[in-house]
């Protein structure tokens, strides 16, 4: 590799990883991931969430890339604003179903395993606290990070892509911010799901605490996103 594509692979890299941290990223995944018990299952979470935003960008890349598309100027603050609303349908969701008593942590122990475990668990079918461990839904997760591909500062990654001069160069940027933003969001996944184990061992209020402090912080920071959108519109 030459020095001109190894220092746009770093540059890729760092970019991607700081855009992982951006505040409607963290909120999205934070709603999700404090749910999860377990390091791995928010690390599917945060895979999913990365590979959605992946995918997303690719296919606007390809089209860059092949035929030289240009986005509409308010194609960015669309998305953005569609982010918004989906960050304030998340985290109120959360904040209804707690409220409604539909949803509560608590812990447990099966026959067997002599240490307990926090579980969130539903009372919408009844009141019965056995029940079995699904695996978590990346679906959603997946659906934010397609969601979150084409809005915010996403839309650097496809200036410099349409500004690099050679396809190799292209494909190198493309391919390292995707890497870097995966490593990013599965960082935070897991810092997250650690957080909470660590919680958990206080008691499941402090769990429901961070819980809900993350669906009260996706809405402010969905509330505060769409207010800065509509200015642009």
């Amino acid at each position: 590799m030459t020095p001109g594509i190894l220092a746009l692979s770093g540059i890729g890299l760092l970019l991607g990883f700081r855009h992982a941290f951006e505040p409607d990223h963290l909120a999205a995944v934070s709603t999700l991931a404090t749910r999860q018990g377990s390091v791995w299952a928010a690390s599917r979470l945060g895979l999913a969430w990365a590979v959605g935003h992946t995918a997303s960008v690719g296919v606007v890349v390809g089209l860059i890339m092949l035929g030289g598309l240009h986005l509409p100027a308010r194609f960015s603050p669309a998305a953005d604003f569609l982010v918004a609303l989906l960050l304030i349908g998340l985290g109120g969701s959360v904040l209804w179903r707690y409220a409604r008593g539909r949803w509560h942590m608590h812990a447990h122990a099966h026959d067997g395993a002599p240490d307990p475990h926090l579980h969130l668990h539903s009372h919408a079918h009844g009141a019965s606290h056995v029940h079995t461990h699904a695996p978590a839904d990346a679906r959603r997760s997946l659906g934010f990070g397609v969601m979150h591909g084409l809005a915010g500062s996403a839309g650097v990654l496809l200036l410099l892509v349409a500004a690099t001069p050679t396809r190799a160069a292209q494909l190198t940027y493309f391919l390292s911010f995707s890497v870097g933003t995966a490593v990013g969001m599965l960082f935070v996944s897991c810092t997250l799901a650690g957080v909470v184990r660590v919680a958990s061992r206080r008691g499941a209020r402090w769990a429901t605490l961070l819980h809900v402090g993350a669906a009260v912080a996706s809405v402010v920071v969905g509330i505060a996103l769409a207010g800065r959108v509509a200015g642009e519109f």
